[in-house]
């Protein structure tokens, strides 16, 4: 299981900077969501790193859209169907 936060290593691999306000100066530039901790450091979550850059979990690569088990309309019945001008 993952952390829930980016680890220090990761923030400085987004980012470019190893200093705090460095790198919160840098989120709040390039609109990314994150929470200082008591010390003032930037917390980005996994999660929304993740959403953020187009990463899929693992665990939803091989999940069904529920969308496609949906009954499809059958076209056929509008084969006999003329349109009137």
């Amino acid at each position: 299981m993952s952390a829930l936060f980016l680890t220090p290593d990761e923030l400085y691999e987004l980012t470019g900077f190893k200093a705090a306000h460095c790198q919160a100066r840098w989120l709040d530039q390039n609109r990314w969501r994150y929470a200082p901790d008591r010390h003032n450091r930037p917390k980005v979550a996994r999660d929304y790193f993740n959403a953020r850059i187009g990463a899929t979990a693992a665990n939803q690569v091989n999940q069904v859209n529920p969308a496609l088990m949906l009954e499809q309309p059958n076209f056929a019945a509008l084969d006999g169907y003329r349109v009137r001008a």
